[in-house]
């Protein structure tokens, strides 16, 4: 059993894949002051109740975006199991070459997301992550990440908003009635829903015109649902896609 570890600035999230399915899922709250012991506390028990002991854990693949808790993790989960955890990275053996400009500041995540998207579509394919930052990332025909595009994730937006506005209330992240909201809760909803959903669909059509009009478009992250039902782009909805990527790189190495 493979234990994949993807450490984002909003969640940690711990999967478990019996072969190549993803047998348990489990997620946390990603906290940079998180000590080692709290991390196997946490998650201890939860193993337990769904039938897993340490011995079953062959190998460990972590990605992670908080520098900061890269070692945290590593004293955490290294004595548990044979050989050190792998840590993702471009200088990796992956299924993609990595063609960034600046790979040592490629995040682990959008490394493990793509190859799993280039896995499953062949390419050219877009991954859009819709999580704490939204990003896109993009591997070419020849599979070639190249790069992609950095936005406020749609959470990020309306935290900035509402704490730089002294007047507006709070409006909830749920799917607006209309373009034109009635209510000032209305209008921030559809600012946010429908503008992150225009701003992806504007990043994505620019994507699609560099890479000569053919693109695959796999979306993943918690809010991909939400976004992508308002976009214009169609866009294959994957489920813990960095996941999946972090397994495949586990098994590639």
């Amino acid at each position: 059993m493979i234990l994949a570890i993807d450490v984002g600035n909003s969640t940690v999230s711990f999967g478990f894949f019996d072969e190549d399915r993803l047998a348990h899922k489990f997620t946390s709250a990603s906290r940079v002051e998180s000590a080692p012991d709290e991390i196997i506390s946490f998650l201890s028990p939860l193993m337990m109740r769904a039938g897993i002991t340490w011995s079953d854990i062959s190998s460990i693949v972590i990605s992670s975006v908080v520098p900061s808790l890269v070692h945290v993790f590593f004293e955490a989960f290294g004595p548990l199991v044979a050989g050190s955890p792998l840590l993702v990275s471009s200088r990796l053996k992956l299924n993609v070459k990595v063609e960034y400009k600046t790979p040592d500041t490629l995040g682990g995540d959008r490394i493990a997301a793509s190859c799993a998207a280039y896995e499953m579509s062949g390419g050219p394919v877009a991954v859009i992550d819709f999580g704490t930052a939204t990003t896109v990332t993009v591997v070419d025909a020849e599979g070639n990440l190249t790069g992609g595009a950095i936005a406020p994730g749609l959470v990020t937006g309306y935290e900035a908003l509402t704490s730089k506005t002294a007047g507006l209330p709070y409006a909830g992240l749920t799917f607006p009635r209309s373009a034109v909201g009635r209510t000032t809760s209305e209008c921030i909803q559809s600012g946010l829903i429908f503008g992150h959903a225009a701003m992806a669909d504007g990043l994505l059509k620019r994507v699609r015109e560099e890479m000569g009009g053919s693109l695959k478009i796999v979306a993943t992250g918690g809010l991909a649902g939400m976004v992508v039902l308002q976009m214009e782009e169609q866009a294959e909805i994957v489920p813990d896609l960095t996941l999946k990527g972090l397994k495949l790189i586990a098994s590639i190495n």
